[in-house]
């Protein structure tokens, strides 16, 4: 009689254990530190140096990719234009290349991008792409990988691919439940 017991009482807890234990390893997805330089040449250490409350990573992993993070841009500049908490960053991966190499790369997307402006919001990343990836969960380069995440590069939000009705509306929402409203001094 103390066996089965024994089995009721482990089954009866068992449930209870595992959605403890399986709670304290899902952990919030953290942009990993790392050093950069924007286009526009000046140093920036992410995620600390994001400008912005809420901030929207446009991460492409492949130069034709391109075309997919410009169908987020709309969205992403007009939020920026509309609350000053938010911003977004276009973040082109590429792995660790010598000196040469990144000089080469980041002068050719200066040359593509003719309005100085938008350097600003650019910021090329040399890293091991394996490992950037795996710290952010993403599975594989074959899409764009679009991120909102808070100034202390927690991610609050994901999507990838190109921009959709679906995925607009998503972010729009996403991005309005993390931002607050100005204080009307009431």
């Amino acid at each position: 009689m103390r066996y089965a017991a024994r089995i009721a009482l482990c089954l009866a807890v068992l449930p209870f254990a595992h959605a403890a234990q399986s709670g304290n390893t899902q952990k919030p997805t953290i942009f990993p530190d790392i050093l950069s330089y924007r286009l526009d040449k000046a140093k920036v250490n992410l995620p600390h140096d994001l400008e912005g409350k809420l901030n929207l990573l446009l991460i492409s992993f492949e130069p034709e990719q391109q075309k997919d993070i410009e169908t987020w841009l709309p969205a992403a500049q007009a939020l920026q234009h509309t609350d000053f908490n938010f911003r977004w960053y276009r973040l082109p991966v590429s792995g660790h290349e010598n000196f040469i190499f990144r000089w080469w790369e980041n002068s050719s997307m200066r040359s593509d991008e003719t309005d100085p402006e938008t350097w600003h919001w650019i910021i090329p990343l040399y890293v091991n792409k394996e490992e950037f990836r795996g710290a952010l969960q993403i599975p594989n380069e074959r899409e764009v990988v679009v991120l909102l995440v808070d100034k202390q590069g927690r991610v609050l939000w994901r999507n990838s691919g190109s921009m959709t009705p679906q995925k607009r509306v998503s972010l729009l929402s996403a991005a309005a439940s993390h931002l607050t409203p100005p204080d009307s001094g009431n």
